[in-house]
């Protein structure tokens, strides 16, 4: 019976060590996500609202420019921190402090077109190319010039229809390769 009692202090004693190790590695856990959130807050202090250029242009984004009056700038840093875009004004030496020039990050673009409608600017429309009269990769020139000429012959960069039947020729190659190569080792 003494021996029934000792099994059941080592099994105790296994569970408190183990509880032990769990509680350690779940506080180890808590304080890594806690210095990793503490650098990224320390490196990314501000996500929406007036920064520095320095900053803005460190992300590496593409970067966008709309000029703004400077009596309308206190409204668009409110309208800016509400919808969530960072900014940097640069300030427009040639128009005497009327102007200011706004940079932002290209994917915010309908986010200032909605501050701008906003503020009462008018948003520029995009101009889109007709696509009947957009140019397309190969225009037949003049076809009496061209009469018993292939499409080959008239422009030699090769189309998108003999490139992709390559490519699938190519896979089904490297996929039979692949069959083969596992049936050998089958053998």
């Amino acid at each position: 019976m003494n021996n029934g009692g000792e099994a059941a202090d080592q099994m105790v004693r296994e569970a408190l060590q183990f509880s032990e190790v769990a509680i350690k590695l779940t506080a180890l856990g808590f304080k890594n996500s806690l210095a990793i959130a503490l650098a990224y807050a320390k490196e990314n202090p501000k996500v929406r609202g007036k920064t520095s250029l320095d900053r803005l242009l460190r992300e590496g984004k593409e970067m966008k420019i709309i000029p703004l009056q400077t009596k309308d700038l206190a409204q668009f840093k409110a309208y800016a921190k509400q919808y969530g875009v960072l900014f940097a004004s640069i300030k427009d030496k040639s128009a005497q402090g009327e102007k200011i020039d706004i940079m932002f990050k290209a994917e915010d673009v309908s986010k200032l077109n909605r501050i701008y409608e906003q503020l009462g600017y008018t948003v520029p429309k995009k101009i889109s190319a007709d696509r009947k009269n957009a140019e397309t990769r190969r225009q037949t020139p003049d076809p009496m010039l061209t009469r018993g000429k292939t499409m080959e012959d008239i422009d030699p960069r090769t189309s998108f229809k003999t490139v992709a039947a390559q490519l699938r020729k190519a896979a089904a190659r490297s996929a039979e390769r692949a069959v083969n190569a596992t049936r050998k080792e089958e053998r």
